[in-house]
């Protein structure tokens, strides 16, 4: 696949483009700062990522990854909203605050970042999924990765495009969590995961048994 990354020079958004890469997808590394993603490709030095703006990237891509900070999910998503018209969003975003040095999860109005996303850009197929991929695991290649991704949407063809894509990255294994209501919970559990990797000095995942 051609999948463009909004927010692609930060460490989970180029995790995921280097992984992806790897897996043999073509990869563009957007940014609001064009020169500094190209900039990054060009240290990667990999013939399948090139970098550019969040623009050129939502244009390049059968399927967007929204991969920015979650106070920019939203102002990122509207800027690309032409370009991204009628294809996949891959909604990484995580509602996290700190309070006294613990995270804690942010409910949005719309009840999850994707959720609002979805209502604000109707023209979007939105999918929430790699929450739970610690972006330290993605950026180092020579770790193995070992952990399953929740992925939920309402539009059963951009769930299965992503649970595809997610599955082409060697130890990840998709799951398919259902409707976008679902995303509430699935964004709500990440800042449990960051306490626990804190606390143990670890790097947690999900891995759900029995399927």
């Amino acid at each position: 696949m051609h999948v463009g990354i909004l927010g692609g020079t930060g460490p989970a958004g180029r995790g995921v483009g280097v992984r992806l890469a790897l897996a043999g997808h073509d990869v563009l590394l957007g940014s609001r700062s064009p020169e500094r993603a190209v900039g990054i490709a060009d240290e990667l030095g990999m013939s399948n990522i090139k970098g550019g703006g969040n623009f050129d990237a939502a244009s390049f891509g059968d399927v967007v990854v929204l991969a920015v900070p979650w106070e920019a999910a939203m102002p990122t998503a509207v800027e690309v909203e032409n370009a991204a018209r009628g294809k996949v969003l891959l909604s990484m975003a995580n509602a996290v605050a700190f309070i006294g040095g613990k995270p804690e999860p942010v409910v949005p109005s719309s009840g999850s970042i994707a959720l609002g996303i979805q209502a604000r850009l109707p023209t979007v197929r939105v999918v929430a999924a790699m929450h739970h991929v610690p972006a330290r695991s993605l950026v180092e290649t020579d770790v193995a990765l070992d952990f399953d991704v929740l992925c939920c949407g309402d539009d059963r063809g951009a769930l299965d495009r992503v649970m595809s894509l997610v599955d082409s990255i060697p130890g990840l294994r998709s799951v398919d969590a259902g409707g976008l209501h679902n995303a509430s919970a699935i964004e709500a559990l990440t800042p449990l995961l960051i306490g626990l990797n804190k606390r143990y000095r670890a790097r947690t995942g999900v891995r759900i048994v029995g399927i």
